[in-house]
């Protein structure tokens, strides 16, 4: 076995005879990546048998996790998921000894640890660590069924609260981009989370022009709440959801959930939906589960070098409250310039 550090060329071909299970894995990833913090380090590795037949590919991703001197590598960060990439027409799964070239590639690099985000429960003997999940819901024949079938009563609850408050959803807004922004940034403001460079969602869209739809929410006039759904391959996949802070008690989420299951169906867009990776706080976990889904878990698995540990940067950690609680008070001003720079060391 061989490994290879492909071009992106290179990659792009060996992406189209190998399966790729989410919109993360999609090569146009690593170009968003790239493009929008171009100083972040990106391999393509292919590992070949000595025939020359691909075995495997890897997407990795050099962070700088805070608090961190040295770099971790990632597959693939800033995404709910994604490791590695099979040949379509493979039977076999990555076992120890297929990640032999892998583990000599990390031994011998500068990075501490590495991170695998799989969906499937791995065949190798790495460190794996299991508290995440992802919540799929598969939609029935029709709206109907999925209404009364498949959401619970919590969720037809919320939906019709949203509609007696007078909530709207609104689709193929000419402005949506820079509404979404908006209200991405007061939002992780509230939460003390850095933001992602002003470019993010703009190149993504940019990238994924087929693939990218924004549902913005209404309230009294006001924008107030926004979902980033990423469409790909059968697949809906729910990238990013946020709201005004202002206005927590109206359930602007649930109208455009509700609202994006019924034109998905209409228009035979998908044929499920993905709520993305769910970190173990109860409450995030409630509101996924309330709309029908399967919960299914997601497999970290990871190479750590002797003497390091697995950084937890999850704002649950409590040695974070102290710097959350810093970054809500500074200016939205000072916030863009440097919150990218912190952002890109956050790989969720």
């Amino acid at each position: 076995m061989r490994l290879i550090h492909a071009t992106k060329e290179e990659w792009r071909a060996c992406c189209e005879d190998c399966a790729v299970s989410s919109v993360y894995q999609d090569p146009r990833w690593l170009d968003l990546i790239e493009s929008v913090y171009p100083k972040i380090r990106v391999q393509r590795l292919v590992c070949k048998d000595d025939q020359g037949r691909i075995l495997w590919l890897l997407p990795l991703v050099e962070i700088m996790p805070l608090g961190k001197i040295r770099p971790m590598l990632i597959s693939l960060p800033f995404g709910n998921y994604g490791g590695f990439l099979l040949p379509k027409a493979c039977k076999h799964s990555i076992t120890d000894d297929l990640l032999m070239p892998l583990s000599e590639f990390f031994e011998q690099g500068r990075a501490f640890a590495l991170e695998l985000r799989e969906l499937q429960s791995p065949a190798h003997s790495l460190k794996i660590e299991d508290q995440f999940r992802r919540f799929e819901v598969i939609f029935p024949e029709s709206v109907n069924l999925l209404w009364k079938k498949t959401l619970s009563g919590n969720a037809r609850t919320s939906v019709r609260k949203a509609d007696k408050l007078g909530v709207r959803t609104v689709s193929d807004h000419r402005h949506a981009l820079q509404i979404f922004q908006s209200i991405y940034e007061r939002n992780a403001s509230y939460h003390g989370t850095p933001i992602h460079h002003v470019s993010w969602f703009k190149k993504m869209a940019a990238i994924f022009p087929q693939e990218t739809e924004i549902v913005l929410g209404t309230y009294e006039g006001k924008f107030i709440g926004a979902l980033l759904i990423l469409h790909y391959q059968g697949t809906s996949v729910l990238h990013a959801a946020v709201s005004d802070p202002e206005c927590k008690k109206v359930p602007a989420t649930d109208k455009l959930l509700w609202s994006s299951f019924e034109r998905i169906m209409e228009h035979g867009m998908s044929k499920r939906f993905d709520f993305g990776r769910t970190r173990p706080v109860q409450g995030k976990l409630f509101f996924k589960r309330k709309w029908g889904s399967a919960e299914h878990t997601l497999y970290y698995s990871y190479l750590v070098k002797q003497g390091e540990h697995i950084p937890n940067i999850l704002p649950e950690n409590p040695k974070l409250a102290p710097a959350i609680q810093v970054w809500r008070y500074l200016p939205m001003s000072l916030k863009r310039l440097i919150g990218p720079s912190f952002r890109k060391r956050i790989p969720t």
